[in-house]
């Protein structure tokens, strides 16, 4: 659901969603949606259990991202 609102986002710049237990699947989605996002400018994931499988999905994802500059993946 989130990832469906993503791609459509026109007005969200800043999205928190910290101590969510994401994990990697969710992150997956998020990733996929970063790709084709353009408003959001700063995500915080921290503590989502997001794992070395889940960052190299967000770093495909940074690579044709150029809005975001804040990412935050602490204790994860």
């Amino acid at each position: 659901m989130i990832s469906q609102a993503l791609q459509s986002n026109s007005t969200l710049t800043i999205l928190y969603l910290p101590t969510n237990s994401i994990g990697d699947s969710g992150i997956k989605c998020i990733s996929q949606s970063l790709q084709a996002n353009t408003t959001l400018s700063s995500l915080y994931l921290g503590r989502n259990k997001v794992g070395v499988d889940g960052a190299n999905l967000i770093s495909q994802a940074l690579q044709c991202n150029t809005t975001l500059t804040v990412l935050d993946l602490s204790s994860n």
